[in-house]
């Protein structure tokens, strides 16, 4: 199995802390948030990761390589124009073979066990991660029977930003600047075709400096 990691953003809210680092980067309890990710996947049996780049992708680059030095086989998707969470799976899909992939949010930190998705039997398009995120009065989705449902009233979880994908669901086309909820995901909600599960541990966006401080607190590895 594979995986790929969304780094690309300009982490616009975190400047200044941004303006010469990418958000992937910035050190939380003395290791840097993608070092976290590529850690944790590798423990899970990841091998082979596909990370997109735009912002200061050369210091993401230059940091980890080709990914030896951390047992791993790391290759890049470089965007000239910032594509989207969607623009970049279908710029990225030749990394990718008919198996199922892990898709994580390069701007989390997580204790969620990626080892879950490795072992599950994806008979769906995709699976969801999910989450009940209590600083938002109102979610985005709702599970039923495990299938996700949008647009209804009261919606309880939002998407945390790890997900299984089987990468049949990304359009073979040029690569154009796409969303992977809008142009990618929903799309496929009527027909039942998105599962999910929900996710009660540690999983947090990194988008400012009390994010990073509650986080150099709550880690305790």
């Amino acid at each position: 199995m594979k995986a790929f990691i969304l780094a690309a953003g300009k982490g616009q809210r975190l400047k200044p802390l941004t303006n010469d680092t990418p958000k992937p980067l910035i050190s939380i309890k003395g290791k840097p948030l993608l070092e976290w990710n590529l850690l944790k996947l590798k423990s899970a049996g990841i091998k082979d990761v596909l990370i997109n780049l735009h912002y200061l992708g050369d210091e993401i680059i230059n940091y980890f390589g080709d990914g030896k030095s951390l047992d791993l086989n790391i290759q890049y998707s470089k965007e000239q124009n910032l594509l989207g969470t969607g623009g970049a799976l279908i710029q990225g899909k030749s990394f990718l073979d008919d198996s199922p992939f892990i898709l994580v949010s390069g701007d989390l930190w997580t204790d969620y066990p990626f080892s879950r998705l490795v072992t599950k039997d994806l008979k769906s398009k995709a699976h969801l991660v999910l989450i009940k995120d209590h600083t938002k009065l109102d979610g985005d989705f709702n599970l039923v029977d495990s299938n996700i449902s949008a647009g209804m009233k009261n919606n309880e979880f939002t998407y945390s930003g790890i997900s299984l994908i089987d990468p049949s669901i990304i359009p073979n086309e040029e690569p154009i600047v796409k969303e992977l909820w809008r142009d990618i995901l929903e799309p496929h909600v009527e027909q039942k075709q998105l599962t999910g599960e929900v996710f009660h541990g540690l999983v947090k966006n990194i988008n400012n400096v009390i994010d990073i401080e509650q986080l150099d607190v709550a880690i305790t590895e």
